[in-house]
């Protein structure tokens, strides 16, 4: 009969312990990529879809409707309501 632990070494606590390591490297770095993006996705979903408060959308709307606002004002009152600035629009409509 063949005696086995004479012929196959024993596996080495560095040798053990460099297969987890290398594992894991392989391992976290795609589920941290993952989880950022998640997270970037819900920030963007809840920001996107939140509603400004009553008051600030009735003052962004006397902006809006007042013909002696300054421009940075009227951009303001555009961003708090939603409203694409990059599109023309004719003043007679913006009064409206």
């Amino acid at each position: 009969m063949v005696d086995l632990e004479d012929e196959v070494p024993a596996p080495s606590r560095s040798g053990a312990w460099r297969t987890i390591a290398l594992t894991t490297l392989q391992i976290v770095p795609p589920v941290i990529s993952v989880g950022c993006a998640i997270m970037a996705g819900y920030f963007t979903y809840v920001t996107s879809n939140t509603k400004p408060p009553a008051d600030m959308a009735a003052l962004a709307m006397s902006i809006m409707k007042s013909g002696d606002a300054s421009p940075e004002l009227r951009d303001w009152a555009a961003d708090v309501l939603g409203i694409q600035t990059d599109i023309g629009m004719p003043a007679k409509t913006a009064q409206q």
